[in-house]
């Protein structure tokens, strides 16, 4: 479910720069005859209808089968009755291994398929089951690290479509419970654990927490999550893909990480009975001003002069206090300001990690996939 032009850019290489007749019937076999559910009709006919002109603006040869196709389109579309923008189609995304990977959580095809219902609309109204850009970057950084995750409880806060708990149970960390604030997402999120041969769990009376084995899905609307609630679970890691979006979220989505990160006492005595920019065990805290949207909007910088950022990954793992790793693409500077304001106020730390853990790339197809966008921070 590439766009239409990263897919053709595949194809041209496939065919040594041209869409031979070879690298068509690879389309048609392989492509276009296995997309026949619904939802594909709208994407599927986008893309013939680029393939067939590109190759005729060449003055190439067409296959048959893609003209006879097209016009099954043309004929079963009605222009006054499209398919709907936010129908839910199954994508299947595929990590693909690199010779040199030699951990055990790598399968022996060195591909692990992760199938996925999710819609294609990424913005309007259905922005829960969408697959982001942030949630790609923090599923690879799982598989690339995975003793960093492995036998560690995780708690991911906006959990969507549910892609990074798969990679979590993948490399076997001990709990893996996901939440989100939406009842639709959260099922769609349960149906693709199923398809991901996941046991779920929605309900949590407190013995099942420790029943490693299945994954837990909780619904967890930030604005309303109390204390108590969070303390239950008591997660060694946290993880949150591109949630810092909406400005009026931001002080609930902070009180929530406050909460989870800080198992010493409750979020309300620390904030309370706190020094300003302390934090439990620190004797120094860097400001979070120290860091702000102005320095990542638009370019890649070099975060060894950013104050504060962690050189020796190893800490991470060893480190016994929760650790948050947010990934995110600053898309707005105000709004990342904005989190940072929150954050220290909050007496969180953030430190960028961006170049210091660095996954593999292990989607090397999706082009339309730009990892050079994404920022991973560390809050503690």
């Amino acid at each position: 479910m590439e766009t239409t032009d990263s897919l053709l850019c595949l194809a041209r290489e496939c065919g040594g720069g041209k869409l031979t007749e070879k690298v068509q019937s690879f389309i048609w076999d392989h492509c276009l005859t296995k997309a026949v559910g619904k939802g594909y009709e709208s994407y599927s006919k986008k893309f013939v209808k680029k393939l067939i002109t590109e190759i005729e603006s060449n003055h190439g040869n067409v296959l048959d089968e893609l003209y006879e196709q097209y016009a099954s389109y043309m004929i079963s579309f009605k222009d006054d009755n499209p398919v709907k923008e936010n129908e839910r189609v199954c994508k299947c995304i595929s990590f693909l291994f690199p010779d040199c990977f030699k951990l055990s959580i790598c399968p022996k095809s060195r591909k692990l398929v992760v199938p996925l219902q999710c819609s294609l609309n990424m913005l309007e109204g259905d922005t829960g089951c969408s697959v982001w850009p942030s949630s790609l970057f923090l599923s690879e950084l799982i598989l690339s690290y995975p003793h960093i995750f492995s036998g560690k409880s995780c708690f991911e806060v906006g959990s969507g479509v549910g892609l990074v708990g798969i990679c979590l149970a993948h490399v076997k960390a001990t709990k893996v419970i996901l939440s989100d604030g939406d009842l639709s997402t959260l099922a769609n999120m349960k149906l693709n654990l199923e398809k991901n041969r996941l046991n779920t769990e929605t309900n949590l009376p407190e013995p099942s927490i420790e029943n490693q084995n299945v994954v837990k899905c909780i619904h967890l609307p930030w604005e309303s999550a109390s204390e108590k609630e969070l303390q239950n679970f008591m997660p060694e890691i946290i993880l949150g893909a591109d949630v810092i979006y909406d400005p009026s979220c931001l002080p609930h989505l902070v009180k929530v990480l406050a909460i989870l990160l800080n198992k010493k006492k409750s979020y309300i005595e620390n904030r309370e009975g706190s020094i300003p920019n302390s934090f439990p065990g620190d004797g120094k805290v860097n400001d979070a001003h120290d860091l702000d949207a102005s320095s990542f909007h638009g370019q890649r910088i070099n975060t060894s002069e950013v104050k504060g950022i962690i050189n020796d990954a190893v800490d991470l793992v060893s480190r016994a206090d929760p650790v948050a790793y947010i990934a995110s693409v600053i898309r707005n500077a105000d709004t990342f300001d904005r989190f940072l304001a929150l954050a220290d106020q909050a007496d969180l730390r953030i430190k960028d990690l961006t170049s210091t853990l660095s996954p593999f790339d292990l989607l090397p197809y999706m082009k339309s996939y730009d990892r050079s966008s994404i920022r991973l921070f560390t809050v503690t």
